[in-house]
C-alpha cells in the first residue's frame, strides 16, 4: 500500500486537473493534517506542477506509448514518481518508484503496473542521459528546461528578449519567501521581527517596503507568534506596492472595489491609520467572510463589506480614491500556483478584458473631482492590462494617468515606466507580477450614484 502522503498527493493532483481548482482548494477539503504532513503533500504536488513540463518531455520519451493514450490516474502517478526521482534528492529512486507502483496497483491493472515499472525505472537509470531540445531552438528549449507551456515562452522571449525572458522563467518556478505585512496599527515592524526571531529560522526586513517581512522555514502561519494578535498578514510585496499607489491620508472615503480576501483593505486601512472609511465590495457572498475574519483578527474598525457586483452597483457618495484588484489569469502569481500555467491558454487572456473594462468604466463613476483611481491586475500579460487601460481612457477622457511615485514610498519610482504604468515582475523584484496603474479625475463625477 502506497503511504498516505502520496496517495493523498495523487487524489489532489487528479481533483486539480477535473476542477482546474487551486492546489490549496482541493487539499483544503480533505482532513485536517498535521503541519509535517501537510508540507510534505504541497511539496509533492506543487513541485510535480511546476516541472511537469520537463517530466512529461522525459516521460515521453521513454514510455512506449503517447502520454495522451495514459489514463489521467496513470499518467499522474507516473509524473508524482518522475517529480522525485528528478528532484527530491532525500527520497531513494528505488522508494519513489515502488510507491508509484503501488498508487498504479490501487488505481488501475498489473498492465498499469508494469507500465509504471518500467517506465521510471527507466528513468531512474537514464535520468543523465536523456537529451533536452538545443538551445538553437529558443521557445522550444526554454519551455523543457524550465517547464512552461510554449505559448507562454513564445509571449515573453518576442516581449523581453530570449536573455530575459528565461530570468523570468527560473524566477517564477522559484519557491517565493513567506512575506508578512506587519499590522502597524497594534505593533512596530521591529517588534514584530524579534518575536518571529524566536520561532522561525530565517527572517529579516524587507530592503525597502517598511513594514515588510520575509521568512523562510515558517510552516503554519497560524502558528507564528503574534498570529492570533493580529500583528500580521501574509501578502506578497508587489500586492503591498499596489495598495502604495492610491495613496491613502486619514479619513477619506475609500472603495475597494474587488476586495476579497482584504489584503489591501486592511492595507489601507493601516495606512490611514484605521481612520476614516473603506467600503470593501465583493460580488462573492463566501468570499465576504473572509473579508471579515480577517478585518476581525487585525482588529479593524474602518472597514464595511458590502455585497455587490462591480460591474453595475451604484453608490449614494463619491469617493476620495476606488482600487479595482481586477479578475485576470493570475498568470503573476505562478511561483505560487504553478498549476496556473497547466489551466490557462493564450485565448485566455482576453476572457475577462471586457469584465475589466465594464468594471472599470462603471466605477470610474464614483471616483469623485480630484480622486485617484487605481486600476490593477496580478497578470504579466498586455491584454489584461495596458489594453484595458488604454480603451477605458479613450471613452473617459476626464481620466489621465498620473505616473508620480506616492512620496510614501517614492522607491516605488522604479517599478513606474515611461507610460506612467507600474510593473512588477519575479526576477526583478523579487515579488509576484502586478501591473497597476494610478488615474486622476479632473472633470465632476458621473451622476452613477444610488
Amino acid at each position: 500500500m502506497a503511504d498516505r502522503a502520496r496517495a493523498l498527493a495523487l487524489e489532489v493532483l487528479l481533483e486539480v486537473a477535473a476542477k482546474a481548482c487551486f492546489v490549496e482548494s482541493a487539499l483544503a477539503r480533505r482532513a485536517a493534517l498535521e503541519p509535517q504532513e501537510h508540507a510534505r503533500i504541497m511539496d509533492l504536488v506543487k513541485g510535480t506542477l511546476r516541472w511537469r513540463g520537463r517530466i512529461d518531455y522525459l516521460l515521453s520519451a521513454l514510455a512506449n506509448r503517447p502520454l495522451s493514450s495514459v489514463s489521467t490516474s496513470i499518467l499522474n502517478i507516473l509524473r508524482l514518481g518522475a517529480y522525485e526521482i528528478l528532484f527530491c534528492d532525500q527520497v531513494p529512486e528505488w522508494a519513489a518508484v515502488n510507491e508509484a507502483v503501488e498508487l498504479a496497483r490501487a488505481h488501475g491493472h498489473e498492465g498499469h503496473v508494469r507500465f509504471v515499472n518500467g517506465v521510471l525505472r527507466n528513468l531512474a537509470r537514464r535520468r543523465e542521459a536523456l537529451p533536452l531540445p538545443e538551445s538553437s531552438d529558443a521557445v522550444a528549449h526554454l519551455s523543457v528546461v524550465h517547464a512552461f507551456p510554449e505559448w507562454l515562452v513564445t509571449r515573453w522571449c518576442r516581449r523581453f528578449g530570449e536573455a530575459e525572458a528565461a530570468e523570468l522563467l527560473q524566477a517564477s518556478n522559484q519557491l517565493p519567501a513567506l512575506t508578512l505585512r506587519v499590522n502597524t496599527l497594534k505593533v512596530s515592524p521591529v517588534q514584530c521581527l524579534e518575536a518571529l526571531r524566536s520561532a522561525v529560522e530565517g527572517v529579516r526586513a524587507h530592503p525597502w517596503i517598511p513594514e515588510a517581512l520575509l521568512l523562510r522555514g515558517a510552516g503554519r502561519v497560524r502558528d507564528l507568534p503574534g498570529y492570533a494578535e493580529g500583528w500580521h498578514y501574509v501578502q506578497d510585496p508587489g500586492a503591498m506596492l499596489v495598495s502604495y499607489l492610491l495613496d491613502v491620508k486619514p479619513g477619506e472615503r475609500v472603495l475597494d472595489a474587488c476586495a476579497a480576501p482584504g489584503g489591501k483593505s486592511t492595507h489601507l486601512a493601516q495606512q490611514m491609520g484605521d481612520q476614516g472609511k473603506i467600503i470593501a465590495l465583493e460580488a462573492d457572498a463566501s468570499r465576504i467572510e473572509r473579508i471579515q475574519e480577517n478585518t476581525l483578527r487585525l482588529g479593524i474598525h474602518s472597514i464595511r463589506t458590502q455585497q455587490g457586483d462591480a460591474t453595475d452597483v451604484a453608490f449614494g457618495q463619491p469617493f476620495d480614491r476606488v482600487l479595482i484588484d481586477a479578475p485576470c489569469s493570475g498568470l503573476g502569481t505562478l511561483r505560487r500556483h504553478p498549476e496556473a500555467k497547466w489551466q490557462k491558454k493564450e485565448d485566455d487572456l482576453l476572457r475577462h478584458q471586457e469584465r475589466q473594462l465594464a468594471i472599470m468604466e462603471n466605477m470610474s463613476r464614483v471616483v469623485k473631482e480630484g480622486g485617484v483611481l487605481v486600476y490593477a491586475t496580478c497578470s504579466t500579460e498586455p491584454e489584461e492590462n495596458e489594453a484595458v487601460v488604454d480603451r477605458f481612457l479613450q471613452g473617459t477622457p476626464d481620466f489621465s494617468v498620473e505616473g508620480e511615485a506616492p512620496r510614501r514610498l517614492p522607491e516605488i519610482r522604479d517599478l513606474i515606466d515611461a507610460r506612467g504604468f507600474f510593473h512588477a515582475y519575479p526576477h526583478r523584484h523579487d515579488s509576484d507580477g502586478f501591473f497597476a496603474v494610478r488615474l486622476i479625475r479632473r472633470g465632476e463625477a458621473s451622476p452613477k450614484m444610488a
